[in-house]
C-alpha cells in the first residue's frame, strides 16, 4: 500500500492582518519557524508516508522548493503551483501524483500547524482498509439555526462534528471525483465531493488541539499550542 500526502498551501495571510497581507501564508513564523514546516514535519515523523506535494503561490514555487530543501526532511517533496481557489489547488497536487499514483492520498490545510504525529497515525491506521476518513472534534457549543437574522430550530450538538485536516482518500476515487468539480470554488472541503458521490467517509476524533490559523489573534495561539507541547521559539533572541 502507497500513501502520499498533498498539502494545500497557495494562500496569502491576508486575514491575518496587514503585516502579513503580502506573505504567503504558509511562510507566516509560529516560534520562527514557518506555518507550512510544522505539518511537513508531522507527517514526516508519523512514518508510513512516502511522498509529500505542496501547492505553492504560482510565484512563489522555487522559493518554497529551496525552503524545504534546506529543512532537509527523510521523503521526497514536490512542490507544484496552487490555483486560485482551494479546489484548484487539490486538484492540481493530486494531478502531480498522477505519473507515480499511490494507492491512498491525504489531504491537509497548512493552516493546521499544530497537527501531530499522533493525529497522522489515526489515519494512516485506516489507510489499508481504503477507507475514507477525516479529522474532527466534536461541537461544543449550542447550535441554532437562523431565519433572517433571528435564532430558529434547534441542532442536536451530538450529531454534530468540527470537520478538519488531514482527510484520506482513495487516490483514484478523489481524483476522478476533483476532475469532475474542475475545481469548484464552492466546496469547503474534500469530503464534501466524497458525500455528494454517495460515498462513506468516516470520522476520526483525536487528542489535542488541531486548530486552523486564520486571524491575527490565532497567531499567539498556535504559538502557545506548539509551545506547550515542547516546541522552543527560535525567534528569541532577535533584534
Amino acid at each position: 500500500m502507497i500513501l502520499s500526502c498533498c498539502i494545500v498551501a497557495a494562500g496569502h495571510g491576508t486575514r491575518l492582518g496587514p503585516e502579513w497581507s503580502d506573505t504567503p501564508k504558509a511562510m507566516v513564523p509560529l516560534l520562527g519557524r514557518a506555518m507550512l514546516y510544522y505539518s511537513l514535519e508531522a507527517f514526516d515523523s508519523a512514518g508510513a508516508i512516502e511522498r509529500f506535494v505542496v501547492a505553492a503561490p504560482p510565484d512563489e514555487v522555487d522559493g518554497f522548493t529551496e525552503e524545504i530543501r534546506i529543512w532537509g526532511f527523510s521523503r521526497p517533496v514536490s512542490v507544484v503551483a496552487g490555483g486560485a481557489t482551494r479546489a484548484q489547488s487539490v486538484l492540481n497536487v493530486l494531478q502531480a501524483l498522477r505519473t507515480d499514483p499511490p494507492d491512498m492520498v491525504m489531504i491537509h490545510d497548512c493552516a493546521r500547524p499544530c497537527l501531530t504525529a499522533e493525529m497522522v497515525r489515526t489515519l494512516v491506521d485506516l489507510a489499508e482498509d481504503n477507507t475514507a476518513a477525516t479529522l474532527a472534534h466534536p461541537a461544543v457549543d449550542t447550535l441554532r439555526t437562523v431565519d433572517n437574522s433571528r435564532l430558529a430550530g434547534e441542532i442536536d450538538r451530538e450529531k454534530v462534528v468540527c470537520l478538519e485536516t488531514p482527510q484520506i482518500f482513495p487516490y483514484s476515487r478523489i481524483l476522478e471525483l476533483h476532475e469532475q468539480a474542475e475545481g469548484n470554488a464552492q466546496l469547503p472541503d474534500d469530503t464534501t465531493l466524497f458525500l455528494r458521490a454517495g460515498e462513506t467517509v468516516r470520522v476520526v476524533y483525536h487528542e489535542g488541539s488541531n486548530m486552523k490559523v486564520t486571524y491575527p489573534e490565532d497567531i499567539a495561539a498556535a504559538e502557545g499550542v506548539l509551545f506547550q507541547r515542547g516546541w522552543t521559539d527560535m525567534s528569541e533572541g532577535e533584534d
